[in-house]
C-alpha cells in the first residue's frame, strides 16, 4: 500500500507539468506561440543532426573494425585464432556498439540491415526533420512554457538520431549518447531548481542505474541479442523518464519490448528467416520512450490506477 501510494504520488507530481486546459485567452496565446516556435527549432534540430548522426556511426564503423582487425592481428601473433563467435568475456563493452557484433552472420541468420540509406539522403533527413519537430510541439502542448521543456528536447532529439543510425548503420554511436547526456542532466538538475523538485533527481539516478544495471546483464550473458549502445541508450532513457516518475522509466521500457517484440514478428514474416532475424532495437526503446513521456500518467491511471 506504502508502495502504491508513492507511485501515485509521483505520478501525480510528474502530471503537474500538463498545460491547463482552462487556459486563459493570453496564456493560450503563450502556448500558441511556443508551440510554433518549438516546431520550427525541432525542424532546424531533427535537419541538422541528421547527417551529423550519419558521421558518427560512420566513426564508430570503422573504429570498430580497426579494433577487431587489432585484436585479430594480437591473437594471431599468439598463436590463437580469431573466434567465430567473439562475446563480451575478450571484447571491451566501449567496442560493440552495434545492435550485433562485427562477426560475419553464420548460415540462416538473418539481418535487418540498411532499413534506411546511409550517408547523404535528402528524403530522410527532410523525415528527421519533421519527426523531430513533430515531437517538440508534442513537448511544448505536453508541458507548456516550463523549463523542463530543454531536457526532453535535447532527449527526444537524440532518440531520433539514434534510431536513424541503428536503422541505417545498425549502430548507436556512443558520442551521441555521450554527447545527449552531457547536457541532459545539467538541465535536468537546473529543472529541478527553478521548479523546487529535487526529489525527481532520485527518481533519474535509480531509472538510470536500474535501466543500465538490467540491460548490461542482458548484453553480458546474450551479446548477440543487444549491441552495448542499447545498453548505453537504455541508461539515458531510465534517467531522463525517470525524471517524471519510476512509473513512467516501467511503462518506457515495457512499451519499448513490446513495440520491439511486434517489429520483430513483423521483419521475421517479411524476411521469412524465423527466430533467428536480428533487428535494430533502438527505435523501439525510442518509441517506447516518447509512448511514456507523452501518455505515461494516463496509462499509469489506467493499468495500476495512479496518477489523476
Amino acid at each position: 500500500m506504502d508502495i502504491l501510494a508513492m507511485g501515485t504520488a509521483a505520478v501525480t507530481s510528474a502530471a503537474r507539468y500538463t498545460v491547463s486546459t482552462g487556459a486563459s485567452g493570453t496564456l493560450q496565446l503563450v502556448n500558441d506561440v511556443l508551440v510554433a516556435a518549438m516546431t520550427a527549432a525541432g525542424l532546424v534540430v531533427g535537419a541538422a543532426l541528421d547527417p551529423v548522426g550519419q558521421r558518427l556511426a560512420d566513426r564508430s564503423r570503422a573504429a570498430e573494425e580497426h579494433q577487431r582487425l587489432a585484436r585479430e592481428a594480437d591473437k594471431r601473433r599468439a598463436g590463437t585464432p580469431a573466434p567465430d563467435d567473439a562475446g563480451p568475456a575478450s571484447d571491451e563493452p566501449v567496442v560493440d556498439d552495434r545492435s550485433g557484433t562485427d562477426e560475419p552472420e553464420p548460415s540462416g541468420v538473418a539481418d535487418a540491415h540498411n532499413l534506411l540509406a546511409q550517408g547523404r539522403s535528402p528524403s530522410r533527413t527532410v523525415a528527421a526533420a519533421v519527426l523531430t519537430g513533430g515531437l517538440f510541439a508534442g513537448l511544448a502542448v505536453e508541458f507548456g512554457p516550463d523549463v523542463v521543456l530543454a531536457p526532453f528536447a535535447v532527449f527526444f532529439a537524440m532518440l531520433v538520431s539514434v534510431s536513424i543510425t541503428d536503422l541505417s548503420h545498425r549502430l548507436v554511436p556512443r558520442w551521441a549518447i555521450y554527447g545527449s547526456v552531457a547536457l541532459i542532466v545539467p538541465l535536468l538538475v537546473v529543472t529541478s531548481a527553478v521548479d523546487h523538485r529535487w526529489d525527481h533527481l532520485w527518481g533519474a539516478a535509480i531509472g538510470g542505474a536500474v535501466a543500465f544495471v538490467v540491460f548490461f546483464a542482458i548484453w553480458w550473458f546474450v551479446p548477440r541479442g543487444m549491441g552495448y549502445g542499447d545498453v548505453r541508450l537504455a541508461g539515458v532513457i531510465g534517467i531522463t523518464t525517470g525524471y517524471l516518475s519510476l512509473i513512467h522509466a516501467y511503462l518506457a521500457f515495457l512499451a519499448g519490448f513490446v513495440i520491439g517484440m511486434v517489429f520483430g514478428l513483423v521483419m521475421m514474416a517479411v524476411l521469412a528467416s524465423g527466430r533467428k532475424t536480428k533487428i535494430p532495437f533502438a527505435p523501439a526503446l525510442a518509441i517506447g520512450a516518447v509512448v511514456a513521456v507523452f501518455f505515461g500518467s494516463h496509462l499509469a491511471h489506467s493499468l495500476f490506477g495512479t496518477g489523476s
